[in-house]
């Protein structure tokens, strides 16, 4: 597989396979670790006390948290149209160029499918991981200058949403992407990264962070991450360029963009 393929199956699915990888391991650990708080306690005194409030913890840890109960029944997955995008759930639309290619829900699942299976190659842990967070994930947007899933990479703009937990650590978009560059520096992925800064873009403040990976051809590929938290979900939009031009196109996309 040629740099500039892998690359491109990289940009389209390293969002969607994060969460159930990176906060999987922290609720596990976070499992790991109150067993062992019970087992000592337990250990140190069998009262009528401690059972009586571990059966408290364990009811609370039961009970969906507020932000969690109905509200994934009422997502939409939003409207994609030729040049534009719209979603009422999450309160946002943008504009890109009516020449690109775009992909909806049943076509991004299908590439991301194709790309999961390559990245994952024979690491069964990988596969559930992947599996498991494309489970979680709702793929809004993918528009693109190129043919999407084609040999080269162009400039592009996705959105997707995942459902995501206080129980997994993640409470801002920072800590979505600070989980994503963990996952990535893991993984061995050859990306460089710049700090996470906030910026807004259409009336919201987001967190960003900017990766950029030489192609290998002496074409530097940069991808610009936004994420924030939106009733329970971590909204993201990645934006991906190769020079000045595209640069300017994917400039043209975030300004258009606007959250009610």
């Amino acid at each position: 597989m040629s740099i500039t393929k892998r690359t491109s199956l990289f940009a389209m699915l390293i969002m969607v396979m994060l969460v159930a990888a990176a906060c999987g391991d922290k609720a596990d650990n976070n499992a790991q670790t109150e067993d062992t708080t019970k087992t000592e306690t337990a250990a140190a005194a069998d009262t009528d006390a401690t059972k009586t409030e571990d059966k408290e913890n364990t009811e609370a840890s039961t009970e969906p948290a507020a932000d969690e109960e109905d509200n994934s029944q009422n997502v939409e997955l939003g409207t994609t149209e030729k040049g534009s995008y719209t979603n009422d759930y999450f309160g946002v639309s943008l504009k890109f160029p009516e020449e690109w290619e775009f992909q909806d829900a049943e076509g991004m699942n299908e590439l991301t499918s194709a790309s999961s299976d390559a990245i994952a190659g024979d690491d069964d842990t990988k596969k559930k991981q992947l599996e498991l967070s494309q489970a979680k994930t709702l793929n809004l947007l993918m528009a693109s200058e190129l043919p999407l899933g084609g040999q080269e990479v162009g400039p592009s703009a996705m959105a997707i949403a995942e459902k995501v937990s206080l129980l997994q650590g993640i409470r801002t978009g920072k800590d979505y992407l600070e989980a994503t560059k963990k996952f990535m520096v893991d993984s061995q992925f050859p990306y460089d990264y710049k700090e996470i800064t906030t910026e807004t873009i259409g009336g919201k403040e987001m967190d960003v962070m900017q990766i950029t990976m030489d192609a290998g051809d002496g074409t530097t590929i940069t991808q610009d991450y936004y994420s924030t938290i939106i009733d329970g979900y971590a909204f993201n939009f990645i934006f991906t360029y190769l020079d000045d031009a595209s640069k300017a196109e994917i400039d043209n996309i975030k300004k258009s963009v606007q959250f009610k």
